[in-house]
């Protein structure tokens, strides 16, 4: 009985290890974006932290009319460092002109 709460313990321990999130941008133009309660510009290729954010949408806008941007919310950590956790979301992608892409963590 006494190996069984320990091992139960430890699991509920396991389990909830905390998860780091991060919006990962692709792109090759200028890009300005609302990450949770904040907002950050860039260009190119960027990760923005989103820790003790979560769940969480991203909505960003290219400042151009050429070129692409790609954003997806990234996860890691957690239950066996993420392999039965939480994992990334699919890339969202626009190439219109100002076109602005939006992507949200898992709740």
């Amino acid at each position: 009985m006494k190996k069984i709460i320990i091992l139960l313990s430890l699991l509920v321990v396991v389990i909830s290890c905390s998860v780091d999130y991060n919006a990962e941008v692709k792109s090759n133009t200028s890009w300005s974006g609302a990450f949770g309660n904040r907002t950050v510009d860039g260009n190119g290729n960027s990760t923005v932290d989103l820790s003790g954010e979560h769940p969480i949408c991203c909505c960003v806008q290219k400042q151009t009319t050429n070129g692409y941007l790609r954003v997806r919310i990234t996860a890691s950590g957690g239950f066996l460092g993420g392999i039965l956790g939480p994992g990334n979301s699919s890339w969202v992608e626009t190439t219109a002109a100002y076109g602005v892409v939006t992507v949200c963590s898992e709740g």
